[in-house]
């Protein structure tokens, strides 16, 4: 059997905590999503959104990628810095 690695380049957010600043300013992504109603703020400090699957929630701290698709996923702090490291240099074909 073969194995494989999936490298995704992904766009990340993380929330602010109860009563904390966000590090940094809000992404367009996340902000017009949020205008538009796909994700909703949620009474645990994060963020709500519908899926294909049902509905998925995130909490105060977490994490907000937003996909080379796309779409939105929710990681935990500990799950992110795991499986996730900065673009050192992206190389773009000619």
């Amino acid at each position: 059997m073969k194995l494989f690695e999936r490298i995704s380049l992904v766009q990340a957010f993380r929330l602010p905590l109860w009563g904390k600043a966000a590090d940094e300013t809000p992404p367009t992504w996340l902000v017009s999503r949020i205008q538009s109603g796909e994700l909703e703020m949620n009474s645990l400090g994060g963020l709500t959104m519908a899926t294909h699957w049902g509905v998925q929630s995130c909490g105060a701290g977490d994490v907000v990628l937003h996909l080379a698709d796309g779409s939105i996923a929710f990681e935990k702090p500990e799950t992110f810095e795991r499986d996730f490291g900065p673009v050192k240099e992206l190389q773009i074909a000619a």
